[in-house]
């Protein structure tokens, strides 16, 4: 028992210290906009070097210099498109020549698709195809790279985004008129990438590299305020999430040492709203 105590107490360290991302290279895909701008923000914050991808060029270009305002040379902004395999396989070539590793990757990339309506008797298969290949098979084909890159050198960390739609079925009745409800593609995508987080999690433990995921809830952006009133009074908190406030440090935690016991894990952040009844 005294031998435990001391090796605990040798590796004891300062939590401070421990959320650091100092020296860290991070991944975000999608880091052009909304969550993956705020991610992007937050492990610059704690010190990493971030990789923002979009792919489109000139806006990925112009989000990394509006990040870089204030974290000066810590964005770097690459071309990558999440539907094509080939652009991955470069963009990871491109990593390694540059950096020999990537400490972090943050499966942000996704959201929802112009092909689908949110109403499932009209839904199209273009419509599902399309959620499913930017957030399953892409999130899919990331980890894959990652785990070339990173295996070798037994260490890494990977959170994905998810969302809780993923956990429960929808009232719909949220959504006022004119509104688009949320679509069953993306529900059955995100669902998806939870069950990969847990079975990568468990192939990818044994190199030391932990697998999470987050599950966020509503973030209040610019949807009407009925949906707001409505949504907010289903969270134990009353409120949706604040953009670029409430998701950030929950990633850098995920990211940082002071996680270094956790991996194969959903972490909801929703203001209560799972767990309201």
């Amino acid at each position: 028992m005294s031998a435990i105590c001391s090796i605990g107490t040798a590796s004891k360290k300062d939590v401070i210290a421990m959320m650091s991302l100092n020296g860290k290279i991070a991944l975000v895909t999608g880091g052009s906009q909304n969550f993956g701008e705020e991610i992007a923000a937050g492990l610059a914050e704690a010190g990493a070097r971030v990789i923002i991808t979009s792919r489109d060029p000139v806006k990925v270009t112009r989000a990394a210099n509006r990040l870089n305002e204030t974290h000066p040379g810590m964005i770097i902004p690459k071309s990558m498109d999440l539907c094509d395999e080939q652009s991955i396989i470069a963009l990871f070539a491109e990593i390694k020549a540059e950096f020999g590793r990537l400490d972090i990757l943050v499966n942000n990339a996704g959201g929802h698709s112009k092909e689908a309506c949110g109403f499932l008797e009209r839904e199209t298969l273009a419509g599902w195809n399309a959620f499913i290949d930017t957030n399953l098979t892409g999130t899919f084909l990331m980890i894959r790279e990652y785990s070339r890159l990173m295996m070798p050198q037994q260490g890494g960390c990977i959170v994905n985004i998810a969302s809780i739609s993923s956990l429960l079925g929808r009232d719909r009745s949220v959504y006022p008129e004119g509104m688009t409800p949320n679509p069953i593609a993306y529900t059955a995508a995100k669902a998806g990438i939870i069950g990969l987080t847990y079975d990568a999690a468990a192939y990818l433990g044994a190199y030391g590299i932990r697998v999470n995921v987050i599950s966020p809830g509503g973030f209040e952006r610019t949807q009407p305020e009925e949906f707001i009133r409505a949504y907010s009074e289903r969270t134990m908190l009353g409120r949706m999430g604040k953009q670029g406030h409430d998701l950030k440090g929950v990633v850098v935690f995920l990211a940082s040492e002071a996680a270094d016991y956790i991996t194969g894990h959903n972490l909801y952040v929703d203001g209560g709203f799972t767990k309201f009844k």
